[in-house]
């Protein structure tokens, strides 16, 4: 599966970094820290159903949508999206939040996209014609899914990852 990649810019947080950096041989543990912190922060968008890192709310779901969902929450049917992120480590100064390999579904909710088109049949072939009458067919379209990013960095979270570190360095 492609990686998403989102890469903070942020002078603030940038300079903390660097500060760490210089003043740790091994800033590691610093970088789990936020790891945690990112993984809260985005379970709690899940919860509060958005908004985005940048403070745009989620597209709502369209109707269509709603009627074949069992769970009417955005993002949110089996909860694999939402249980599925985690962390991890890249060498000691870069820490990456995502969602596993197993969720091809991960990228389009994030970046959004359109389904690919695709044909429905019935899975036994003899059944294309039953008692019941004639099951045909069927082109479905495929579907524009809206991006409802569920990753990334907000305001919010920059100026905490700054008290982390800031945190951190005021211990040592």
């Amino acid at each position: 599966m492609p990686e998403i990649v989102i890469k903070i810019d942020d002078a603030e947080v940038t300079k903390a970094l660097t500060d760490l950096a210089g003043r740790m041989a091994d800033p590691s543990p610093i970088m789990k820290v936020i790891g945690e912190y990112m993984i809260r922060s985005t379970e709690d968008r899940f919860r509060s159903q958005g908004p985005s890192p940048d403070g745009m709310p989620w597209a709502r779901l369209s109707r269509g949508t709603l009627a074949r969902k069992k769970n009417p929450r955005i993002l949110t049917e089996s909860g694999a999206l939402r249980g599925g992120i985690h962390y991890q480590l890249r060498g000691m100064n870069a820490v990456l939040i995502g969602p596993g390999t197993n969720i091809p579904y991960a990228a389009i909710h994030q970046l959004g996209g359109k389904t690919a088109a695709h044909v429905i049949l019935p899975r036994n072939k003899k059944a294309l014609k039953t008692p019941y009458g004639i099951f045909k067919k069927v082109n479905h379209p495929g579907s524009v899914i809206p991006a409802r990013p569920y990753l990334g960095v907000s305001d919010k979270d920059s100026g905490e990852i700054v008290n982390i570190i800031n945190n951190y360095l005021a211990m040592r």
